[in-house]
């Protein structure tokens, strides 16, 4: 019983590597995981953080030409 306690805990695996662009992205995904948040979820909103961020820099260079 005891021995159990004594022994070395192994080291879990870390999680897959994610292609994240900026920290929010990867805040986004430490939360799903912390919280069980479903995956289809997350995709969505990193998606929508992209094309929206894609959508603010091409106004703001129309604007500066």
């Amino acid at each position: 019983m005891f021995r159990n306690w004594f022994r070395k805990k192994q080291e879990e695996p870390e999680p897959p590597k994610r292609n994240c662009a900026d920290e929010i992205e990867r805040s986004l995904w430490e939360i799903k995981e912390e919280y069980d948040l479903p995956t289809e979820e997350i995709i969505n909103v990193v998606q929508s953080k992209r094309n929206n961020l894609d959508y603010m820099r091409k106004i703001i260079s129309k604007k500066n030409e």
